[in-house]
């Protein structure tokens, strides 16, 4: 089948282009032929894109090809915006001028609208595409519409959850534009049944049109047998975080004599450095925790509050104590600086530091200022927390090839996330990496959660009311199982995912969905 997708974003960095990224390539594997609308600079460094074009107007200029292993392909066009990236969470995009959509103004919106719109036409005509397919709730479904107006051609729009808990939810204006995109689709694609819940609870008259369809983790990359601790220690180089940023942070925790100062060093030292590659040192450090003792716990995705990192470190403090437990937090986002400091203040009992980085809580992630939800300062933990530090590492991001390499190293992985989301990816990726994922018990992540955790004596899901102490219970018990126990319930949880999550799967029923009258 000839698809054409549009997608505003790139291949990484976000659950959302994960998402599109393994799609197209199940989709180019099973044989269809896709066309692509996104913003990938470098579309041709991933192995399912045969081409590439930038999009002007009706014009569509050539940038490259190369020959794919797959019997479909995937032809990736780059819309011409400008030089403004709207999105639904702010953060920094090198090269580009960010704002999230509510701060736009109407001509920012209707430019963005029109150019992507246009170019929706232009390959359209070009490729002779049979269905389309959107990505978010908004914009994309509104310039489907516009563009598809009398050709005939169909959509079928994926929601996933960031548009519709960011923006539309909290915009009336983008709330109707989110309406009047989705009510032209021919099916609206929710990534879990709370997710089309979500949906139907914000547009009742769509819901006869709305089907949950959760999934999917690459089978093939993430697997047991895929750790390759060599390749990682090669991870070292760039433009990434390194040394004279720890101590920068280091120093802003000694010297700073307020609130405010402090917030500027630490948006200072987030400006030295591309956070969107690993860190130089990065497979250095990895390197020295995979050879030390003690069980290993990671965390992967953004580093922003909503995703609950400040949580799962305070309930680290108390499974590191029990199990003498390290952690890897790998990702990058505008709450990096703030979670070392935090690690750092922690592991050194200062209280006042603590304390002061808790009130600022968002504030550190360029939001409004507002407290650490999930998050309490007390004696105790301060007594526990002596030398967090040296426990925890921060390496930056890893994308999916090196991802997979180091998840089968892990004893237990955490998907803590505080806000609502669509579906557990990450959940997933580690339950097929042969890692047991503790996710909490909220929106998407509790069906991933009940999907992966199908046949385990123990419970995947962690409560909410205590947060923290029931994530360091739920770590602590599995991490003190015998070896060999864990070891038959990673074989379980990696089963759960290969019968229930691949993308094969997905891209199958998408197209089934497309293909109806």
């Amino acid at each position: 089948m000839r698809l054409l997708m549009t997608h505003g974003y790139m291949f990484s960095g976000s659950g959302s282009n994960v998402y599109v990224q393994n799609l197209c390539r199940e989709l180019a594997r099973a044989g269809h032929e896709v066309h692509l609308l996104c913003q990938e600079p470098e579309p041709l460094s991933y192995d399912f894109v045969d081409a590439h074009y930038r999009v002007e107007g009706a014009e569509l200029f050539p940038l490259g090809e190369q020959e794919t292993p797959y019997p479909g392909r995937c032809a990736v066009y780059r819309p011409e915006i400008g030089d403004l990236l709207p999105v639904y969470v702010y953060d920094e995009y090198p090269g580009w001028r960010v704002k999230v959509f509510p701060d736009l103004t109407e001509g920012e919106l209707e430019g963005y609208l029109s150019r992507n719109a246009a170019a929706v036409r232009a390959v359209l005509e070009r490729t002779g595409a049979e269905a389309v397919v959107t990505n978010h709730s908004v914009p994309g479904p509104l310039i489907a519409r516009r563009a598809l107006e009398g050709t005939g051609v169909p959509y079928l729009s994926i929601v996933h959850g960031s548009c519709l808990q960011y923006v539309a939810r909290r915009s009336p204006r983008y709330m109707e534009l989110a309406r009047e995109g989705l009510s032209g689709a021919r099916r609206i694609l929710a990534l879990s049944s709370h997710s089309a819940g979500t949906v139907e609870e914000d547009f009742p008259e769509l819901a006869g049109r709305t089907v949950a369809m959760p999934g999917g983790v690459d089978t093939r990359l993430f697997r047991p047998d895929a750790l390759d601790p060599e390749a990682l220690v090669r991870l070292r180089g760039g433009r990434g975080r390194g040394p004279e940023q720890r101590e920068a942070l280091a120093r802003a925790l000694r010297e700073a004599r307020g609130t405010e100062e402090l917030a500027a060093s630490l948006r200072r030292i987030a400006a030295s450095y591309d956070a969107r590659v690993h860190d130089r040192d990065a497979g250095e450090r990895i390197r020295r925790l995979l050879a030390s003792e003690g069980p290993l716990v990671v965390y992967v995705g953004k580093l922003i509050h909503s995703k609950g990192v400040h949580s799962l470190l305070s309930a680290f403090i108390r499974v590191r104590r029990a199990t003498g437990a390290r952690l890897l937090v790998v990702g990058f986002g505008t709450f990096r600086e703030g979670l070392e400091a935090l690690t750092l203040a922690l592991g050194s009992g200062d209280r006042k530091t603590v304390e002061r980085l808790a009130d600022l809580g968002r504030l550190l992630e360029g939001e409004a200022p507002g407290p650490l939800e999930h998050f309490g300062v007390h004696e105790k933990l301060l007594e526990e927390a002596r030398g967090l530090a040296e426990a925890v590492e921060f390496v930056g991001p890893l994308y999916h090839e090196e991802l997979a390499r180091l998840l089968p190293a892990a004893d237990a992985g955490v998907v803590p996330s505080i806000f609502p989301e669509t579906f557990g990816l990450v959940a997933a990726e580690l339950a097929a990496s042969g890692v047991v994922p503790f996710v909490a018990d909220h929106s998407g992540l509790r069906e991933a959660g009940g999907i992966i955790g199908k046949g385990l004596p123990f419970g995947l899901l962690v409560g909410m009311e205590r947060f923290e102490e029931e994530l360091a219970g739920a770590l602590t018990r599995y991490l003190s199982l015998p070896g060999e126990e864990r070891r038959r319930w990673q074989g379980v949880v990696r089963e759960n995912c290969v019968r229930n999550l691949g993308w094969d799967t997905l891209a199958r029923r998408l197209v089934e969905l497309a293909w109806e009258g």
